[in-house]
């Protein structure tokens, strides 16, 4: 999941949609694949009471900010909710604007981007 999330940013074309393919079905159809979605880009730690400690690992809103723009190219609104690579966003993040790249687009501007800003080492 990891390594096709990473390499997603850099395909084209059709690599891009069979990559985007390839996720929604790891995400849809194998046991944990929508954990693993929800989780990337967090170190993940099991608590004694059944909950779980996610900590942010340090690249992951550089990688984020890359993906996230890719995947929103990917929303063909004639698809609506079948829309692959909607699916895929709403699991990155906690937001779920309807299947419309134009919504999504706007959500970017407006406070995706900020939501996933690089965050500054002190």
């Amino acid at each position: 999941m990891d390594l096709l999330l990473r390499s997603l940013q850099t395909l084209t074309g059709e690599e891009r949609k069979e990559a985007v393919s390839d996720l929604y079905d790891l995400e849809t159809k194998e046991p944990g694949g929508g954990d693993a979605v929800l989780d990337f880009g967090y170190n993940v730690t099991p608590n004694a009471d059944g909950t779980r400690t996610m900590t942010p690992l340090p690249d992951r809103n550089k990688v984020l900010r890359k993906l996230i723009p890719v995947l929103v190219a990917e929303i063909d609104d004639s698809e609506g909710i079948k829309n692959k690579a909607w699916w895929i966003l709403i699991g990155l993040q906690t937001e779920c604007p309807p299947p419309k790249r134009e919504v999504w687009e706007k959500w970017w501007k407006d406070s995706g981007s900020k939501k996933f800003a690089p965050v500054s080492a002190r």
